[in-house]
């Protein structure tokens, strides 16, 4: 027994033995060499920062991007509202305090440069109104971005300066708009929007988009409508166009860091919208800068600017309802009255020659109720009886335009009066008619033809030289552009035929400004500068 008992120990240390023996050789196959293990600890250093981001700042990043040793950045905002008692959302005390922060960033070597530029502007000019040609004083006024950027005086050295080729070049353009205009005429935000994105592109820089807040929601709207508007926009722009989400971050915000105060936004608002841009260039908070105001409020525009590029905005097809909202009408004939002016008779002729072009669609003007819509004159200082109508049970539309000036003036002061003129209430203007029928609770049937926006694209495009054809009509391309304006709106269609060979001919500018008019009321309905070809 005594026997058998050692053999088995021997077998049992031998086990052992050997098992021990092949742990530590698995052991050693799997052990990594000093220098491996530190360059993986290296690359999880790299993954987050010290705040621990989960999207640190690139290292080589440069937001000198034309490499001129110059960090410059225009910003741009109105100091006033169109509608009096709004307040705007200027970018005035921002601008300041974004020249603080980068300036004060030990991290930035490149030149510091923020400039602000205002949209308000005004203008007095004599204007002729009517066919007879009587001329009267007005104070015209900008406070849209597309109204800025179509602003006959300084035009062509406001465009070079938006590309970067006037005093500075610059490396980010940021835009803000009027919290009124984007919370009732969404559509006509972004068609400013992407009028000044595309230029900006064009010369070089990148273009940001500012995300703002209500200061009163009872006389706008709310921050989810603000945030809706504002990346519908951007998501559809015909250029790259990032969102700096700063009206998210101040929603975000504790209440006790909301202040108040006459002007929008509040110091606290100017610096959380300044940190927000911060944020969106950099990636990070601008509590790493030397330049102190609040960190919480630093931290929090980072948390939210981060939030923002993977939250969802917005969902669905756009359905606003507004003066440039879709007619969505899928019908092969198209009933309509209006009372036979020679400007309504012009607009009809060119809505005629565009659905000729459609044979899937016809026009029968017809009074008997229900037509499905009727169009004329705006103006409220005219004869009434010539205006559009407002009555459901008679229309299911209804189409106002802003009468055109008397060509005395006409070809300068229709270009003025795309935003305002005069008195508030004053219906003149592209965005008189639309705002007009908002104040007076004209919708959802009421819809506002902007006569003057396309007439400023359409000398933008040198495809008119004048918006006459005669004394008092409008020329026959701006008729056509109206034309295609409206069947767009009303039906979503659009047959635009082959573009003419020759650039220079007139049945080309013709063709252009068909195309014009399906364009404009494509980013008015749909807030999309992006435009699928019209077919």
């Amino acid at each position: 027994m005594m026997k058998i008992t050692k053999a088995f120990d021997v077998q049992k240390l031998s086990y052992w033995l050997i098992l021990l023996a092949f742990t530590i050789l698995l052991a050693a196959c799997s052990t990594e060499p000093a220098s491996l293990a530190n360059d993986e600890e290296a690359t999880d250093e790299e993954v987050t920062d010290e705040q621990g981001n989960d999207n640190p700042v690139d290292e080589n990043f440069n937001a000198d991007i034309n490499n001129d040793g110059e960090l410059n950045i225009l910003l741009i905002g109105s100091s006033r509202s169109i509608q009096s008692d709004v307040a705007a959302f200027s970018l005035n005390t921002a601008a300041e305090e974004l020249n603080s922060i980068l300036s004060q960033d030990a991290t930035i070597t490149a030149a510091v440069n923020v400039s602000y530029e205002d949209i308000y502007n005004t203008k007095a000019l004599s204007t002729a109104l009517g066919s007879g040609g009587n001329e009267f004083d007005y104070t015209y006024y900008t406070h849209s971005l597309f109204q800025y950027y179509h602003w006959p005086e300084g035009q062509a050295e406001r465009i070079s300066n938006l590309k970067g080729d006037g005093e500075k070049d610059w490396d980010y353009v940021i835009m803000a708009s009027d919290p009124y205009i984007i919370s009732k005429t969404p559509g006509f935000y972004s068609l400013g929007v992407n009028q000044i994105a595309a230029t900006v592109i064009e010369g070089g820089a990148k273009a940001l988009l500012v995300l703002p807040w209500p200061k009163d929601e009872a006389k706008t709207t709310t921050i989810s409508s603000f945030e809706e508007f504002t990346y519908r926009t951007a998501s559809g722009a015909k250029v790259d166009l990032e969102v700096v989400p700063a009206g998210l971050a101040w929603g975000n915000l504790e209440g006790s860091l909301k202040d108040e105060d006459n002007v929008h936004p509040s110091p606290n608002g100017a610096y959380l919208t300044a940190a927000s841009i911060y944020a969106q260039l950099y990636d990070k908070s601008a509590s790493t800068s030397a330049y102190t105001f609040n960190d919480v409020i630093a931290d929090e525009a980072l948390t939210s600017t981060k939030n923002a590029r993977t939250a969802s905005h917005f969902s669905g097809e756009f359905n606003f309802t507004s003066p440039f909202k879709s007619c969505d009408i899928d019908k092969s004939l198209l009933r309509y009255n209006h009372t036979g002016t020679s400007s309504e008779n012009g607009i009809m002729g060119g809505l005629n020659w565009v659905i000729n072009k459609d044979d899937q669609t016809q026009l029968e003007r017809d009074g008997a109720p229900l037509v499905d819509f009727n169009m004329g004159r705006a103006n409220t200082n005219f004869e009434a009886n010539k205006r559009y109508k407002i009555d459901a049970s008679k229309f299911d539309f209804s189409f106002g335009f802003p009468m055109q000036d008397g060509s005395a003036t006409g070809n300068t002061t229709m270009r003025y009066g795309i935003d305002k003129r005069g008195s508030q209430n004053e219906n003149g203007t592209d965005l008189g008619v639309a705002l007009y029928m908002v104040r007076q609770n004209e919708l959802p049937t009421g819809r506002a033809i902007p006569i003057r926006a396309l007439y400023a694209q359409m000398k933008e495009l040198n495809i008119a030289t004048s918006a006459y054809r005669d004394s008092w009509h409008m020329s026959r391309d701006l008729d056509k552009a109206a034309g295609a304006y409206m069947c767009t709106l009303l039906t979503g269609r659009c047959d635009l035929g082959m573009e003419p060979m020759d650039q220079s001919s007139g049945e080309w500018k013709t063709w252009r400004a068909h195309k014009l008019g399906y364009e404009t009321a494509y980013t008015l309905m749909t807030l999309k500068g992006d435009v699928p070809e019209c077919n």
